[in-house]
């Protein structure tokens, strides 16, 4: 059984007790993924959300021409799918293992009877669509009015602060990242993700292995965004 304390660090959880996520904890069911593997695809139909322990997860969004962009890269402790549990309706985005992962499926049914015993949840999980929707507002922004490079450098220090976290302040930071996977974020192409990269290599703010960013002018980095 899935420890009732872990779950007080998902985010729609977080408020409550572990003893008022005990009853829940036993109805998880852990899911394995291989690298690379799709758990869901946009507009598949939705029944469950998933909880990550281990791994990485890609949100994406794909257009009706075949153009796909990256929404966001997920961590250990982030919850994914949780539309499913409000309304049922279909996948608004796919998600793809960025690399081996293992997650916690939680089925509607399960949460719909565990909120009639905590519906302050419903709360919770409002507020965190609400964040992630001013996200995509703010991404939306972003690709309207700020150059490659600007975009480029505000997204790289939102990684840093992701794998960093309160360490973001010290050495080097590094983000297992590729250009691609780079790009599809930024939205742009990997040419010119690549042009900017080398842009701020040269400036010694950062410089790049097979797959693999690593930051090591975290100050320098901020003042191109604040420019």
């Amino acid at each position: 059984m899935v420890s009732a304390n872990f779950l007080t660090t998902v985010p729609i959880f977080s408020n409550l007790k572990p003893e008022d996520l005990e009853p829940l904890s036993g109805k998880l069911r852990r899911r394995g993924y291989q690298k690379g593997e799709v758990i869901f695809h946009q507009d598949d139909p939705a029944d469950r959300m998933h909880i990550i322990v281990e791994g990485n997860i890609r949100i994406s969004i794909t257009s009706d021409d075949g153009r796909e962009k990256d929404l966001a890269v997920l961590q250990p402790g982030d919850c994914f799918g949780e539309m499913a549990l409000l309304d049922g309706s279909n996948r608004s985005a796919t998600a793809t293992a960025v690399d081996p992962t293992q997650t916690l499926a939680l089925y509607r049914e399960d949460f719909m009877e565990f909120l009639r015993e905590h519906p302050e949840v419903v709360a919770q999980t409002t507020s965190l669509l609400t964040s992630r929707l001013r996200s995509v507002n703010q991404m939306l922004g972003d690709m309207a009015f700020l150059d490659v490079p600007t975009r480029m450098a505000k997204q790289l220090l939102e990684l840093a602060q992701a794998y960093a976290g309160e360490e973001a302040q010290g050495g080097p930071i590094e983000v297992p990242m590729g250009q691609d996977q780079l790009a599809r974020l930024v939205g742009a192409s990997r040419e010119t993700i690549s042009r900017a990269l080398n842009s701020y290599r040269r400036l010694g703010i950062l410089s790049t292995s097979h797959r693999r960013i690593t930051i090591t002018d975290l100050k320098a980095l901020e003042r191109m965004v604040s420019f």
